[in-house]
């Protein structure tokens, strides 16, 4: 596991004034609010017995062990024992934690490299003013990460597992193009298609046009942590031209934060830039994007109950079309390479 990342550790919405426990690069760590309402971040086992601290309650902004009543502030410090009327010299590891939106970004890597602007800018994908998301959920899934990294960086998989949705076979043989940004490795792929009902389900039929149009479909790999793929981004259509801007754009984001080493907390939630007070599309891109991200963590989770077995017996067998996907595999080794010095 990358550790020097900012990983999503939940969403706003889950965390209270009730202590939470959850599992984030193979460690416990107990989440909750202070009285002004600030997130706090710390290991989640207590020092004296290893009770979990999630199992205990809040006395102010201080968590006490529900087992002997030991007690930590929310930076950490032992400020009460209660069998000797005393704090102790101690201090119980926290994380620092940044919230953004609905999202709670936390530092689980070396304290010294720990920089806000490290977060994946939240314009870029959609959060923020003039856009709305949708579909806030966890979805557990009992793979490692980067099977869930491969996945989205290949997209040819679309007619076959996410056979359900309309204009999936422009995936098979439509070569990508790779652009450096600043702060993602992205692939664009531009195809000609026909006006679909999935157009419709997301711009509204009132836009609909007759004939083929031109499509582009983005990714963005930021890190291991986050990856956003686009909607279709519809370019052009015959007759018209530059109609992009007017039908909008939607995103599908996806919060990659591993559990252990094989298993992942996997973040989906939509955003888009048109329609944004309209329930209905709220509802229909809910059920949806459950439906397709399922069918991800099903194949996954296929794979991961065979892969040490089945790659000890054979090696695999790579496609032209994951170039990209091996040259995202370079990098995130690369990134345990630099923590490993």
């Amino acid at each position: 596991m990358v550790r020097n990342r900012w990983y999503i550790a939940a969403f706003s919405h889950e965390i209270g004034r009730e202590p939470m426990e959850r599992t984030l690069l193979g460690i416990p760590v107990v989440m909750y609010r202070t009285q002004a309402g600030a997130p706090v971040a710390m290991y989640g086992l207590c020092p004296h017995r290893y009770f979990p601290l999630a199992q205990g309650r809040l006395d102010g902004d201080a968590i006490v062990c529900g087992y002997h009543g030991f007690t930590f502030a929310a930076d950490g410090k032992c400020t009460r024992i209660p069998s000797q009327e005393t704090g102790a010299d101690f201090c119980q590891p926290s994380y620092p934690v940044v919230e953004h939106g609905p999202l709670c970004w936390i530092w689980m890597g070396e304290p010294g490299k720990c920089d806000p602007a490290l977060i994946p800018p939240h314009e870029d994908f959609g959060i923020g003013d003039g856009w709305a998301h949708a579909s806030l959920v966890r979805l557990p899934m009992k793979g490692r990460y980067q099977l869930l990294v491969d996945n989205l960086m290949d997209l040819t998989h679309l007619p076959y597992i996410h056979h359900q949705i309309d204009g999936g076979d422009a995936f098979k043989r439509t070569p990508m193009v790779a652009v450096e940004r600043s702060h993602s490795y992205q692939l664009r792929r531009s195809v000609k298609t026909e006006w679909s009902g999935f157009f419709d389900l997301l711009f509204g039929p009132q836009h609909r046009f007759d004939g083929s149009c031109e499509m582009e479909s983005v990714t963005d790999f930021y890190g291991p942590e986050l990856i956003r793929t686009s909607g279709p981004i519809i370019s052009a259509v015959e007759g018209f031209a530059e109609v992009s801007e007017a039908l909008g754009h939607v995103y599908f984001v996806h919060g990659i934060t591993p559990e252990t080493a094989t298993s992942t907390h996997y973040w989906s939630f939509t955003t888009r830039n048109h329609r944004l007070d309209d329930e209905q599309l709220d509802r229909l891109l809910d059920a949806m994007d459950i439906e397709v991200r399922q069918q991800d963590i099903d194949a996954i989770e296929a794979i991961e109950v065979r892969i040490d077995v089945a790659s000890a017996v054979q090696r695999e067998l790579l496609a032209k079309s994951d170039i990209h996907a091996m040259k995202v595999r370079h990098r995130i080794q690369a990134m345990l390479d630099a923590e490993a010095i």
